[in-house]
């Protein structure tokens, strides 16, 4: 075992298509997190909740729902598993033994501090890395799997996911139907027992999910146009139920499926570029052939019902398939044009993100939360739906520059840096002139 073998991987030893595919779905995870940072939280999913749901806003929302939604995440998931399977294998190939499950392990949970401090310091309810961090703890075991293997249990995962979504569908049937029995012998004047209020309390409460109360929306401007402690404190209640309440759910049946087909495509050679185009362009053709009828019709569902609770629970009984199809869709989109060497330029900015990810995701928390708190612009549902793309694409410009301008002299973005740094028990040269 050398010095080299636990140490973090060197520039020429990178998968350049893992790093343009890691920036393009970074800089897609911003174009599906705007709303919440723009706008009452229940407008990700509800137009009519914030930030305008007629004209050009109701087709951006068409859009990105059929095009997007949970593609990017999904993406990141893959390339996350992807990336455990590459950096246990290079360490235990260079006769590291349990020193890889060390590093491996100290990387996590690095990580789930980090993504502690994201969203409990610095705001952003939505934040991911510490879901991240305990699903790469669970992967660990898996990763040596056959990616046969790895990929029925992630596909199985996926279908139990479906099955539950249809499963509280008909429990929010069940919950609205005895509400609205309980609504009627409310207004003809009959005393309601306790389960009949209780019934009518259980769904307002489900409603305001997707759809808040006027007090709720005026709790959370009021969070956004106070003090950043008083932000702080205002937003650590929903976060902590968020990343907390919510994280056995989406490690189970969100992120884990994903990771560990990440880790069957990379040791089929699809994530790194070995096949051919004509195998990438099939992969588009049948993962959009499948995934934009079903993303149609599951828009369909919710229009149709006038964006209601019912509208949109109905519609995710088929999301993890529509979801996953797309995935397949953008991924073999993506790597055709990297197999053919097409938009050179513009490929390499997207690995130079790619290679910054952790750097850029915080940093698009920081800008955002610079723009929409009342301690830096107070722009917080000042903007239209879609007028928020504007301040996404200024961002993608920003990180796609600064991004190739840092590499050009460092081996790191900051906070890759420190990671690693922290990683390895030893601070790692910065400058490429010390590597």
């Amino acid at each position: 075992m050398t010095d080299q073998t636990v140490a973090p991987v060197t520039k020429a030893a990178r998968v350049a298509s893992l790093d343009v595919l890691r920036g393009i779905s970074l800089l897609g995870i911003l174009m599906m997190n705007i709303t919440a940072f723009g706008l009452l939280f229940q407008a990700y999913d509800n137009p009519l909740a914030d930030g305008g749901g007629t004209g050009i806003d109701l087709t951006v929302y068409k859009i990105i729902n059929v095009g997007f939604e949970g593609t990017m995440r999904g993406i990141f998931s893959i390339l996350f598993g992807a990336g455990v399977v590459l950096l246990t294998e290079r360490m235990e190939k260079g006769g590291a033994g349990i020193m890889a499950a060390e590093i491996h392990f100290r990387r996590m949970m690095w990580m789930m501090l980090f993504g502690i401090i994201h969203w409990a310091l610095l705001l952003w309810t939505g934040e991911i890395l510490f879901l991240y961090s305990m699903c790469g703890l669970l992967v660990f075991a898996p990763r040596k799997l056959p990616g046969k293997v790895q990929l029925g249990v992630g596909l199985v995962l996926l279908v139990c996911a479906a099955l539950f979504t249809s499963f509280d569908y008909g429990s929010k049937i069940e919950a609205h139907d005895k509400a609205v029995a309980a609504q009627a012998l409310q207004a003809s004047g009959k005393v309601l027992s306790k389960e009949q209020t209780k019934a009518i309390e259980d769904w307002k409460e489900s409603e305001s999910h997707i759809m808040p109360t006027a007090e709720n929306a005026a709790e959370q401007r009021k969070i956004h146009s106070g003090s950043y402690p008083d932000a702080v404190v205002g937003q650590f209640h929903d976060s902590f139920q968020f990343q907390w309440v919510g994280a056995p759910g989406g490690m189970i049946f969100d992120v884990i499926p994903f990771m560990l087909i990440g880790m069957a495509l990379l040791k089929w050679g699809v994530l790194s570029g070995q096949r051919s185009v004509r195998f990438y362009l099939t992969m588009a053709l049948l993962g959009y052939g499948v995934g934009l009828p079903l993303g149609f019709y599951e828009l369909g569902v919710i229009l149709d019902s006038k964006f209601t609770l019912l509208g949109f629970v109905e519609s995710g009984r088929t999301y993890q398939i529509s979801r996953l199809a797309m995935v397949v869709g953008h991924l073999g989109l993506a790597l055709a044009i990297i197999r053919s060497g097409l938009f050179v330029g513009l490929q390499r900015a997207l690995a130079a993100v790619g290679q910054m990810a952790l750097s850029n995701y915080i940093a698009q928390t920081l800008i955002c939360t610079a723009l929409f708190y009342g301690f830096g612009f107070g722009l917080f549902g000042k903007l239209a739906r879609h007028e928020l793309y504007y301040v996404v694409g200024s961002i993608w410009l920003v990180e796609l520059v600064w991004s190739s301008l840092w590499l050009s002299r460092y081996r790191f973005g900051p906070l890759e840096w420190l990671w690693r740094s922290l990683t390895y028990w030893q601070r790692q040269p910065m400058r490429l002139a010390a590597a």
